[in-house]
């Protein structure tokens, strides 16, 4: 762009004298006449002199350069306004605008207004909310982002880690960390290594830089609307399986729901308790909020199963007496398993990794031998439920293992449900209500839970 400082300098206006170009001699031969060479210079030399006149930039500016000048400009003005966020998102398109404005005003951009709206909606798309974000969260076959930094950002699509081939500057980490901050109208703790939040139907993870080699590292997950009929739908399980894992519920059997992060275990329960106990007395304990329940006899914690005050917690919810504990921390307490209606989650990719853990935990814990810690553990617990994401990107119930002591190993740990080539092949004990999740179907209705997919 001609700046009107160098205008002035190159080009005095004051005597009004015609500016004579030299001709380009690069495409002018020896024997092109004068009006020839004069003809070909005309088209630059006119676009010069317009531009002299009128105080504009060259109609041939490319819109792109100025759209990333002004998107970081911009940036560090929203970066210096600390009430930022917590405007609304029309008055922060208002603000853009205006910035727009100005900007074509003092630097005399010459675009047609057409493009002019095109570069506002651009910045504000880049801007507000999830910034360059936005895009790929509205995207409804995305139901994951992964920020790596300034390195990359990946998506997952049907279960699939896809390269975007996007890569985020640290200014624009800055603007994400702040925007999300200001959405959830929390102050983000940057000197912990892991902040978690939920938005609308978005679970947020952001790992600091102090942890991060990469810089911050943002997981952004989408939650969606579930409900029994759905997940047989999507055949998550099984309407046998499904059936069996309701009566076991029911009668209040001790249930695990094993599986890696992101199996499904938190989608399974979030239904299950959407429907199974919704009109029980029951007691919740997340990390984070993610089960969002409508029943009015759940009582929902969040705790942190290294907090210095969990035995307390423990024994004061064992004093509520609740019909049901369900455990959602991917871990095993040990006293809430000693008795009857307990539902827990545990991050293991195998039963027998599971079953290892389980342990493992007694006898850490409990100063048990590991013989003595196994038999607590098969007396304790009566089924696990294995879950896992299938290489086509599908998470699904993989295996029921009954639990039970004995003698042998074999008949401690019956396999009673397993999935082979997309088939279930089940062994369940009798007497099985085979109608028990027809009738839930029934009476759900139209309900729906929204939970971790």
């Amino acid at each position: 762009m001609l700046e009107n400082s160098k205008l002035s300098s190159r080009f005095k206006k004051a005597d009004k004298k015609e500016v004579k170009l030299p001709y380009k001699f690069s495409f002018i031969r020896k024997n092109v006449s004068d009006e020839k060479a004069e003809e070909i210079v005309e088209p630059q030399k006119q676009e010069i002199e317009n531009a002299i006149e009128n105080e504009v930039a060259p109609q041939n500016l490319d819109i792109s350069v100025v759209e990333n000048d002004l998107k970081k400009d911009l940036i560090e003005k929203i970066n210096s306004i600390p009430v930022w966020g917590e405007y609304s998102q029309e008055k922060q398109k208002e603000l853009i605008k205006s910035f727009v404005d100005n900007k074509f005003s003092v630097e005399k951009y010459s675009f047609s207004d057409d493009d002019k709206q095109k570069l506002i909606e651009k910045l504000s798309s880049a801007v507000i909310g999830f910034g360059p974000l936005e895009y790929l969260i509205s995207q409804e076959n995305v139901s994951a982002i992964f920020v790596n930094g300034t390195n990359s950002v990946h998506i997952e699509i049907g279960g699939r880690i896809l390269n975007t081939e996007m890569m985020l500057s640290n200014q624009q980490l800055e603007f994400l960390i702040n925007s999300i901050s200001g959405m959830v109208c929390t102050k983000i703790d940057l000197s912990k290594n892991v902040w978690n939040v939920k938005y609308n139907n978005l679970l947020i993870s952001v790992i600091t830089a102090n942890i991060s080699n990469s810089g911050t590292n943002i997981i952004i997950r989408k939650t969606v609307e579930f409900n029994i009929e759905s997940i047989l739908d999507n055949a998550f399980v099984s309407r046998e399986v499904l059936d069996f894992i309701i009566n076991a519920i029911s009668e209040k059997k001790n249930i695990i729901f094993s599986g890696d992060i992101n199996s499904g275990k938190t989608t399974f329960l979030d239904v299950l308790i959407n429907t199974t106990i919704l009109n029980k007395r029951a007691v919740l304990l997340e990390k984070s909020s993610q089960i969002n329940s409508k029943s009015n006899y759940l009582m929902k914690f969040s705790i942190d199963t290294k907090s210095t005050d969990l035995d307390e917690i423990v024994e004061n919810i064992m004093k509520i007496e609740p019909e049901y504990i369900i455990s959602d921390l991917n871990t095993s307490i040990i006293e809430f398993s000693e008795r009857k209606g307990c539902i827990s989650t545990l991050c293991a990719s195998s039963v027998e990794t599971a079953i290892s853990k389980l342990v493992n935990n007694v006898v850490v814990n409990e100063n048990l031998s590991e013989k003595l810690a196994k038999n607590k553990v098969l007396t304790n617990y009566d089924y696990l439920v294995q879950i896992n994401k299938l290489d086509n990107g599908k998470r699904c119930v993989t295996s029921i293992v009954e639990l039970s002591p004995a003698r042998t190993a074999a008949l401690s740990v019956k396999l009673v449900s397993k999935l082979e080539n997309g088939q279930y092949i089940n062994d369940f004990p009798q007497p099985l209500t085979s109608f028990r999740a027809e009738t839930l179907i029934s009476q759900s209705g139209s309900m729906s839970s929204r939970f971790y997919h």
